[in-house]
């Protein structure tokens, strides 16, 4: 009761002060400011409580880790091959999907529906994805069936049949499930984007069209296969109620007839960043917004400076609190969402940003986005900013790899760009080193100021709306230019 009329008598005496003066009452400013002048001591960093990592290398040069998870009864198997989207033929671009994809559909004495029983009786789940450096095999099933995974994972890998009916099946579905996809503007807009970027390089084809799928036959199938699906070639990560000696002795005897051979690495130089801004748009009728992506290739010094590069992302528009969401969405009302993303490829990256807004917003939208990215370009980013972006990523990253297949996942990374144990052994000490100036440095690297601007939307909805950029570039849903238009309507 005491404290009570103690902070009642403060309120009065702070009301009189104010009816007075007209200004607050001097110890309430005072107190104020000592609160806004002093920034909190952080909260404690939270645990990670990894679990060992054991790696080995078997003598076929198959590489096996072995994380031991106790208390679970399924285990995660993680195939990952290194050959990716960008290592697939100039004259068969998407081979690598394709094969991937063939590869439970027949295997040894099993035809496609055996494989999925087999695969069904463990208890288990299968997948398959395909990014453009490598190509990832995730595997979970119940515990004590591990030696039937195995037994079936070898034969995928070890006697594919690659039987004709099996061949057309797959490209069917591949064809139509492409055809589905170019209708989602983001898969478009992102599929555009890639390919302007690199129009003068190999990785152009990471996502090719519909009508290179013709041209697979069996020949060039077991050609690519035997060229890059070898255990020299391969890795191997087990997470389970398992420890390395029976991890190894279970793969060995399943894996060790599985032939090593010399694997023909190309040598793709760097794609070079986009020199000058370029305005991109692919009609998509009937589609009620427009969807935009901006972006640009990261030099491999720019992907090296990781930590820098992650907190600047998250500054700019890493979740919907960041500046441009704030900006396009909160304050201006032109989109309804915006974010930026950071890729990383092997020797390089890969920054954009992407939006959905209304038609008429679209000129508005690029001006804004151009207008931060220049802002952070020019004025360093405030140090308050760089601790909050810091914190959520030092607070979000336990969340990444929270389950086992997220823990797979990125093991498998690790592993297939050779990362090293610093990545994650370092990774709060290396965050909370990254400074208003490295993140300026690195911005200043980008190129972002420089981008490809690529737009997906009813082009009778847009057109008007497009005569305000100085030129814009027309494409194909195949990434084939069709014509330009300038601000002058000269063609």
């Amino acid at each position: 009761m005491q404290i009570k009329t103690k902070k009642s008598s403060a309120f009065f005496i702070s009301l009189i002060w104010i009816c007075i003066w007209g200004i607050p009452f001097p110890h309430s400013l005072s107190a104020q400011e000592r609160f806004r002048r002093y920034v909190p001591d952080p909260d404690p960093l939270p645990l990670l409580n990894l679990p060992d990592i054991e790696p080995i290398t078997l003598a076929n040069g198959l590489g096996l880790t072995v994380i031991r998870q106790n208390k679970t009864p399924v285990m995660h198997l993680r195939m990952a091959i290194s050959v990716g989207a960008n290592s697939s033929p100039e004259n068969l671009p998407g081979m690598a999907t394709f094969t991937a994809n063939m590869l439970n559909r027949g295997a040894g004495s099993l035809n496609s529906v055996q494989i999925e029983e087999a695969i069904e009786s463990i208890g288990g789940k299968l997948d398959t994805a395909i990014y453009p450096d490598y190509t990832l095999f995730s595997f979970s099933f119940l515990e004590e069936y591990l030696d039937k995974a195995l037994e079936v994972l070898s034969k995928m890998f070890m006697e594919p049949t690659f039987l004709k009916l099996e061949i057309e099946n797959i490209k069917r579905t591949m064809f139509y499930d492409l055809r589905q996809k170019i209708t989602d503007p983001e898969f478009l807009a992102k599929k555009i984007l890639y390919h302007v970027l690199f129009r003068n390089h190999p990785f152009r084809n990471i996502m090719f069209n519909d009508d290179v799928i013709k041209n697979y036959d069996r020949d060039a199938l077991f050609s690519f296969f035997n060229s890059y699906y070898r255990p020299n070639n391969a890795q191997i990560v087990l997470i389970g109620n398992i420890n390395l000696n029976t991890a190894t002795r279970k793969v060995s005897h399943y894996f060790n007839e599985w032939q090593k051979k010399d694997i023909e690495k190309k040598v793709v130089p760097s794609p070079q960043p986009n020199s000058a801004t370029k305005i991109c748009f692919i009609d998509l009728p009937r589609e009620k917004d427009a969807t935009i992506y901006l972006g640009n290739i990261l030099s491999p010094e720019v992907k090296d400076n990781m930590f820098p590069l992650l907190v600047f992302n998250q500054v700019l528009g890493g979740t919907p609190y960041s500046r441009l969401h704030m900006n396009l969405r909160e304050s201006k009302g032109l989109a309804y969402w915006t974010f930026s993303e950071v890729e990383f490829f092997y020797q390089f990256g890969l920054i954009f940003i992407r939006a959905k807004v209304q038609p008429e917003s679209i000129y508005s939208s690029i001006t804004e986005i151009i207008k931060e990215i220049q802002n952070v370009s020019q004025n360093r980013i405030p140090n308050s900013d760089i601790e909050r972006a810091k914190s959520y990523l030092i607070g979000n990253f336990p969340l990444t790899i929270n389950t086992m297949n997220q823990f797979a996942l990125r093991i498998s990374e690790k592993i297939v760009y050779k990362l090293g144990d610093e990545l994650w052994n370092n990774y709060y000490e290396s965050l909370s080193l990254v400074n208003s100036d490295d993140v300026f440095k690195t911005v200043n690297k980008t190129s972002l100021l420089t981008p490809v601007v690529v737009i997906v939307g009813d082009e009778e909805k847009l057109k008007d709306h497009l005569n305000n950029f100085e030129e814009v570039e027309f494409y194909d849903q195949n990434g084939t230019l069709l014509y330009k238009i300038k601000k002058e309507n000269s063609q």
